[in-house]
């Protein structure tokens, strides 16, 4: 039910992803423009914008002025999927490029930004699949959001001595971006900002950047070290997931939050146990006394491990935190443990034997889920609560030598009418996905005859709608499912 549930999720914020990522650029009756056969321009203050391209040439030099008029700003969605163009200038003019301008120019292979471009809109080189290099004016002081999103031939990019912040997913799966050289300045990388950039070999951080985002170097497989900066504040989880040559943390000196031990990276005074390296390759590995929390996700996919040894300060693992540990094979929980959050154990396939303490109050769902190995478990009486599937299988059923079923042993496991239940799943989620996809072919079509206030008014009132159904959906099924367990 989790997998399941997770695909139809899955699927539909990819769908909405892809919705809301169209351009909004549309015919505005109540917008003044011309048109010079070549682009259409529109009138905005302090000159005009250019507005769409009406020609399919291989290069385009856009002019300083029109009808008299400066051009100020290159529009939301401009070059929308305009495949053939090869080679763009600018004119000296202009200070904006709008969301999506050059979204889908896929024969795009460079593009030089002057200096007089202040502000650069989210996705503005999104999906442009042969650029391989792009110069940023030199006063730019944030990389927008997804900037250039899905580049994977963008090889250089320089990063302007001004810039303080990097965008989420601003090169996501630019995979042979070589690595970057960040100005002191800069303070923010944010979520999936470098990930499944496969070139990237040294993460190496300027000491002024304060937060670093989640997954921001997910799938970077060239990785081998990574030295946390002194002023950092903040790092997201699961940064380096996926980055299996990271053998080891560092902390620069002076960091009054994160220290590093063994290659281990701990925070908050080694009361917390941050992050495991995901290349470190020991089968055992002691957690030493004084950590009181593991992390979220600390040791995400660590199969390498088979024995952990926890200390008798430790009261809480957090979710994820040994989630595909696929080696592990026991472990025993000390007295003073007090919490176990969702996921906390899920898929530690070789998992055979686990001990838990009296001082246990709570077990989130799906903990120990899809632990095949895992037949016999004991409560202890202090724990009041148990979350969904929190000892399940995968299907829920086991069975002997002969193929004969056998009883669950595991107190708290919930079956909760795998078979109904993923039918319910399987229906519903067919029918979201038709509503979406049908949802996207008249967002389409529709897309010569909006404007981004339209786009954007429409995008919330659709998502709210949807929020409540999928919410209605879940409330059903767990009414089912709780009726079926009080049969």
């Amino acid at each position: 039910m989790k997998k399941i549930l997770s695909c139809l999720s899955a699927c539909i914020l990819f769908f909405f992803c892809l919705c809301s990522a169209l351009p909004a650029f549309a015919e505005n009756s109540d917008l003044k423009t011309f048109s010079d056969n070549l682009f259409t321009y529109a009138y905005v203050d302090g000159g005009v914008s250019l507005y769409s391209c009406d020609n399919a040439s291989l290069m385009v030099n856009l002019p300083d002025e029109v009808n008299g008029k400066r051009i100020v700003e290159i529009s939301q969605g401009a070059f929308y999927n305009c495949a053939d163009i090869e080679y763009i200038s600018f004119g000296k003019y202009v200070t904006k490029i709008g969301e999506n301008a050059f979204m889908g120019c896929s024969a795009l292979k460079s593009m030089t930004i002057p200096d007089n471009v202040q502000t650069i809109g989210k996705y503005a080189f999104d999906a442009c699949t042969s650029l391989k290099t792009l110069t940023l004016p030199k006063n730019l002081k944030a990389i927008p959001e997804g900037l250039c999103f899905d580049c994977i031939q963008l090889e250089d990019i320089n990063y302007p001595d001004t810039l303080t912040s990097i965008g989420i997913s601003a090169f996501y799966n630019c995979n042979l971006l070589k690595t970057p050289k960040f100005p002191d300045g800069l303070t923010e990388i944010q979520d999936y900002a470098f990930a499944f950039c496969y070139a990237i070999e040294n993460a190496e951080l300027p000491s002024s950047v304060t937060t670093l985002g989640s997954m921001a170097y997910y799938g970077c497989i060239n990785i081998t070290e990574f030295t946390v900066p002194k002023q950092i504040e903040k790092i997201g989880s699961m940064v380096f997931l996926g980055c299996p040559n990271i053998a080891k943390y560092q902390v620069e000196e002076g960091n009054p939050t994160y220290t590093a031990k063994d290659g281990i990276l701990y925070k908050d005074q080694n009361q917390t146990l941050f992050a495991y390296p995901c290349g470190k390759t020991d089968v055992n590995f002691t957690v030493p006394e004084g950590v009181t929390i593991i992390d979220e996700a600390a040791f995400f996919g660590e199969s390498d491990l088979e024995e952990v040894l926890f200390p008798s300060t430790l009261q809480y693992i957090g979710a994820g935190a040994f989630e595909y540990c696929t080696g592990l094979k026991q472990i025993y929980l000390p007295e003073g443990l007090e919490i176990i959050y969702e996921n906390a154990f899920s898929d530690c396939t070789s998992l055979i034997d686990v001990h838990l303490p009296d001082s246990l109050r709570g077990v989130g769902n799906y903990a120990f889920y899809a632990c095949d190995s895992l037949k016999e478990i004991t409560i202890p009486k202090n724990c009041k609560t148990i979350g969904d599937y929190a000892f399940g299988y995968t299907d829920g059923e086991e069975t002997d030598a002969d193929g004969k079923p056998l009883p669950v042993q595991i107190p708290g496991f919930r079956k909760k009418g795998v078979t109904d239940v993923k039918s319910v799943l399987l229906i519903t989620g067919g029918i979201l996905l038709l509503g979406v996809i049908i949802f996207f072919l008249i967002r389409t079509i529709r897309k010569n005859q909006m404007t981004p206030a339209e786009h954007d008014e429409i995008m919330q009132a659709d998502l709210k709608a949807e929020d409540a159904q999928y919410v209605k959906i879940l409330e059903d099924i767990e009414k089912s499912e709780n009726q079926k367990s009080d049969e």
